[in-house]
This record gives C-alpha cells, sequence and structure tokens, in this order.
C-alpha cells in the first residue's frame, strides 16, 4: 500500500466532504437549525467545539476512505466501480443507522435526519470517488 498517496487522497476526500457538507446544509438546513433552536429543541451553542472537532473528524473519515478503497483493491480491482462499491458501502454504514434511529425517536422530525442521510452519504461516495482516483499502489 502506498501510505503518502492514502494520506493525500484522504485529505482531498476530508477537503470535499467538509465543503459539500457546508454548502448542504447551509443550503438545505440552516433555517431549520434556527427554528429549532428558537424552539429549545437544539441548543444556541454547542458543548464542545464543535467545529474544529467536526472538520477534524471529516478529514479523518476522508482518510479512511482512501484507506478502505486501497485495500480493497487487490480483492475488487482497480477503478471507478470499486472506489463507488467501497465509499457506498462505508456512506451507508456511517448515514443510514444513525439517521434512521432519530427520524423514529428525535423530536425534530423526519426531515433533518433525511436531509442529513441523503446529503451525508452523497457527500461520502463523491469525496470516496476522488480519494480512489488520487491513489496509486507504489511502483
Amino acid at each position: 500500500m502506498n501510505y503518502k498517496r492514502i494520506l493525500i487522497g484522504g485529505l482531498v476526500a476530508g477537503l470535499l466532504i467538509n465543503v459539500l457538507d457546508f454548502l448542504v446544509m447551509l443550503a438545505a438546513t440552516g433555517g431549520l437549525y434556527e427554528k429549532f433552536q428558537s424552539k429549545g429543541l437544539f441548543l444556541r451553542e454547542p458543548r464542545l467545539p464543535f467545529i474544529p472537532l467536526w472538520i477534524l473528524g471529516m478529514f479523518a473519515i476522508g482518510i479512511l476512505l482512501a484507506w478502505f478503497y486501497a485495500v480493497a483493491r487487490p480483492r475488487l480491482g482497480s477503478g471507478p466501480g470499486t472506489a463507488l462499491l467501497v465509499s457506498l458501502a462505508l456512506a451507508l454504514l456511517i448515514h443510514v443507522p444513525y439517521n434512521f434511529s432519530q427520524a423514529c425517536w428525535g423530536i425534530t422530525g423526519r426531515l433533518l435526519p433525511l436531509v442529513h442521510m441523503s446529503a451525508g452519504i452523497a457527500e461520502i461516495v463523491i469525496a470516496g470517488y476522488f480519494a480512489a482516483w488520487i491513489y496509486k499502489e507504489k511502483e
């Protein structure tokens, strides 16, 4: 495995996830958060330093996407098909269970978990594709 390319591809993937997530959340959910905060359903200030931890977490996910692609290549072959398959599998594992539970038990309704899940899956699949595109085996 080429750990340097895993890191580079993972950092690019993490950057993509962060940018796409910011754009989607700004466009699709910004008003919802304000509405939920005014009703007391969401805190106005996070308990932890959310933004820096979130950004770092998305970079970690990007690096893991690149690593999982590198691990899958010998078994599934290289290329976009493997990248999309691995990324989709990881996206579903990350986003479906949590957002399903929020849709069932959360007090904010079903729209917010649906947006988070749909956007999150798309972001990870796109980012995983780019991480795989950057990855090359050592010569």
